[in-house]
């Protein structure tokens, strides 16, 4: 039997301001987290299919992570699709309809709360086909990485 997500690891950090943070025991569904990266929720929600490929690189971090991709079209960010990213994995979303887009994650270790700038992803028509996006985002620090973070409070989450 594997040990559950996070075990043997510290699972609990301060939020700024001195607040305590504690990991939850379950993912916001109410179900356990997943033993692997998965949807979490209803899995594929809202937008119509696309073509356009996400990966998510938690492989070098210590820390699960609970993820949120936004749909940032319209006059209001939409949460499109939720998952479950455990330390040192990948976790690809396809099928994603063109449009521009952030993630937003917890740190489920000490509970910071972050986002990415806007991802836009298409898809071109060309004489030979369709081309479309397939982008990886990493959740560590990259050397001359081209990606901004930033921080979020709960509301904004």
């Amino acid at each position: 039997v594997a040990p559950a997500p996070g075990a043997g690891r510290f699972l609990e950090g301060y939020l700024p301001g001195g607040v305590r943070y504690v990991r939850p025991p379950s993912a916001p569904d109410g179900r356990p987290w997943p033993d692997r990266a998965a949807y979490v929720g209803s899995a594929m929600q809202d937008l119509a299919p696309g073509l356009s490929a996400l990966t998510v690189d938690n492989s070098r971090n210590d820390a699960d992570f609970y993820v949120k991709l936004v749909a940032l079209e319209g006059s209001r960010a939409r949460i499109v699709r939720q998952f479950y990213i455990p330390a040192f994995a990948r976790f690809t979303l396809e099928n994603i309809a063109p449009g521009s887009y952030d993630l937003r994650y917890r740190d489920l270790v000490s509970g910071s709360l972050t986002r990415s700038e806007a991802i836009r992803l298409q898809e071109v028509r060309t004489p030979r086909g369709i081309e479309y996006s397939n982008i990886t985002v990493t959740l560590y620090r990259v050397v001359n990485g081209n990606m901004q973070t930033f921080r979020l409070s709960e509301a904004e989450f």
